[in-house]
């Protein structure tokens, strides 16, 4: 047995000079495609995390302070950071036309949210019940200015550097196709963990539709950044138009 023939890669392996094997295995360990892998797994994982993150602050700790120094602070603030890179030169200021047609969507979409919520609010929400949800998780009817100062511009600049600036720009580079794998792979994930909050306050069988308007939202910023090449862009959509929405619908909740 310890007379047979060595194979002959063992043989070239052993002819090698060690300093040669040691640059060689170093050279593969750091080869572009092996890095790229890595680099793709690990944005996939992070896409995943606000899920246990979310579900740790409202089902486990009861407390909104926890679940957003979870998702903010712990999900998506070292990714942008990790990733900045992929998303420094995209904070281009908006053009005249641009401007425009943010004030078109703030002046029609948020007054028309609160018209649905008064036409379908009752079928929708349970007001008592949202407000027996967030007061069980430490919400408080004088914090509700703080909030609006804190979500409007806060959670809409990390998200939108999170999932736009990081994940999509990792997933799909710099191409301006809407329904792509990355494309759809963002708005999916940007969607679902929702879920996990909005399963909480809305009666029973909206909570998927919800989700889907959700995931509508998610196509619309990746498609807003593609079209503008600007993060600046889908960052003042998401905080002055949908967030601060859904802020006020939240406060005519709260108002019975």
């Amino acid at each position: 047995m310890g007379g047979g023939a060595s194979s002959p890669f063992c043989l070239s392996l052993l002819d090698t000079p060690r300093p040669r094997v040691l640059s060689s295995l170093v050279a593969s360990l750091l080869s572009p495609t092996l890095f790229a892998r890595r680099r793709l797994a690990v944005v996939v994982l992070l896409t995943l995390l606000p899920w246990p993150a979310v579900w740790l602050g409202m089902y486990r700790f009861d407390s909104l302070l926890w679940t957003f120094a979870l998702y903010h602070g712990v999900c998506l603030l070292p990714a942008i950071i990790w990733g900045y890179p992929l998303w420094r030169k995209a904070l281009c200021p908006p053009t005249r036309p641009q401007w425009a047609c943010l004030l078109g969507g703030f002046v029609i979409l948020v007054p028309l949210s609160l018209l649905v919520y008064q036409d379908l609010g009752k079928s929708l929400l349970d007001a008592p019940g949202v407000l027996a949800v967030v007061t069980r998780r430490g919400f408080r009817a004088a914090w509700l200015l703080p909030l609006i100062l804190y979500f409007v511009p806060v959670n809409a600049i990390l998200e939108e550097l999170f999932w736009r600036g990081v994940v999509l720009n990792e997933l799909r580079g710099t191409g301006e196709a809407v329904w792509t794998v990355g494309t759809i792979w963002t708005a999916l994930t940007f969607a679902g963990w929702h879920y996990l909050v909005v399963r909480l306050l809305v009666r029973p069988g909206w909570a998927e539709l919800t989700v889907l308007g959700i995931l509508a939202a998610g196509i619309f910023f990746d498609w807003l950044y593609r079209r503008t090449r600007s993060l600046i862009v889908p960052i003042l959509w998401h905080g002055l138009v949908f967030d601060l929405s859904l802020l006020l619908v939240f406060r005519a909740v709260l108002r019975g």
